[in-house]
């Protein structure tokens, strides 16, 4: 009778057990169905409570100084980092009030004599060159002709003067091409959320500068 008694009371507390577990389990809602890559999730960064508030207080002034602003300009944008900036702008949905202007640097100077007026005059003025004892000619298909490009304007005055000591006439020295240093985009009419919109987006650019500028004639 006593094991009979304690079989009894094994199997309620067995089955007291059970029912606890299930009853807490149902309270807790199974979400393992509703995660979609939880593998792919980091966390990239966290931001110090005294960073995050010096941040926002740069960005108040910021808004304070350009603020009422005619035309704000944010250059220093690198090659590099220009369709990024692009795709960032295009979000704020700016429309015409949106300009783009390049910044170039001169990176190559020639010496040149300009277009002839017809194929057989340039082919005429190269023989000319040549009985001058030039020998660095190339006849463009513009039909202007080059004489030289150098890395300096200084060199390409330098040898202009040469030329010119030798009898050639006509020739002169001017850039030949341009590299872009950086891009400057320019937003007219900004209103005071699309001010605090591109103060935020500067932090993205270390090299961009945000002012207020004049706007350029249209």
């Amino acid at each position: 009778m006593a094991r009979f008694l304690f079989f009894v009371l094994l199997v309620a507390c067995l089955a007291l057990g059970a029912h606890i577990f299930l009853t807490r389990q149902a309270g807790v809602p199974d979400v393992s169905s509703r995660e979609r890559n939880a593998a792919d999730i980091r966390i990239l960064a966290v931001t110090p409570p005294e960073a995050a508030a010096r941040n926002a207080q740069e960005t108040r002034r910021a808004v304070q100084a350009l603020a009422g602003a005619a035309c704000v300009e944010f250059s220093g944008i690198a090659p590099a980092d220009l369709p990024r900036a692009r795709e960032a702008f295009a979000a704020l949905r700016l429309g015409d009030r949106l300009a783009e202007r390049r910044v170039e640097d001169v990176s190559r100077y020639w010496v040149f004599i300009p277009a002839a007026r017809d194929r057989r005059s340039a082919e005429q003025a190269v023989a000319q060159l040549k009985r001058l004892g030039v020998a660095d000619v190339s006849l463009r298909p513009d039909n202007a002709i080059s004489l030289g490009v150098f890395s300096t304007e200084d060199g390409a005055r330098r040898y202009l003067n040469q030329l010119q000591t030798r009898g050639v006439q006509g020739a002169d020295a001017a850039p030949f091409s341009r590299e872009t240093r950086d891009t400057t985009l320019l937003v007219r009419d900004p209103d005071t959320e699309t001010v605090a919109r591109l103060t935020i987006l500067q932090r993205d650019f270390p090299n961009a500068q945000l002012r207020a500028v004049a706007c350029p004639a249209s």
